[in-house]
């Protein structure tokens, strides 16, 4: 004679599965959630400079994705007055006394694929030098995960598909910052 809760034990047993799977991705998902809302209060605490050269906490950097075809980037700043052998260099000025200003240069596989984006970021003065890297370290940490610091160079090398590379560059005649977003694929 059949029992019938050996009728029940395998929906109840499916049933079980389902629901536990559910509110797994449902953790993960508030996870990501959580964790998306703490890179955007980053961003929004960043200052103007860090928000002006990133564009966005969106994508990697500046709204662009390793991979992404070269013609396909549009940026709408002015080219700079020296170009790459590979790639495309732009100049974001964030003030009229020429001393503020960034180059910012995409830098292409063989394929003509964005590989590499790096920031040569020049300041006024070697007192505004620290406070950038400052604002820059605390929204790439929680965008990218927990820095190390090497030599002169702060790294962030946790994220699979990106190696960054921040270094205080600064002489006594050009204080600045270098910045490069590699992709690691």
């Amino acid at each position: 004679m059949e029992n019938p809760l050996n009728k029940l034990i395998v929906p109840l047993f499916a049933l079980f599965i389902f629901v536990t799977s559910c509110n797994q991705e449902k953790k993960n998902e508030n996870k990501e959630s959580a964790q998306q809302e703490s890179v955007t209060a980053a961003w929004n605490d960043s200052g103007e400079w860090v928000q002006k050269l990133s564009l966005s906490p969106q994508q990697i950097i500046r709204n662009a994705t390793w991979g992404q075809a070269m013609s396909s980037l549009k940026d709408t700043l002015a080219l700079a007055e020296s170009q790459p052998e590979k790639g495309q260099s732009y100049t974001l000025y964030f003030d009229d006394t020429d001393l503020n200003f960034s180059d910012i240069t995409y830098i292409p596989n063989d394929q003509n694929e964005l590989q590499e984006i790096n920031f040569d970021i020049f300041v006024e003065s070697s007192a505004d030098v620290q406070p950038l890297i400052d604002h820059w370290k605390v929204y790439l940490d929680a965008k990218f995960g927990p820095s190390e610091v090497k030599g002169k160079q702060i790294l962030w090398t946790k994220n699979k598909n990106t190696r960054i590379e921040l270094e205080n560059v600064s002489t006594l005649k050009d204080p600045g910052i270098k910045l490069s977003f590699k992709d690691v694929h």
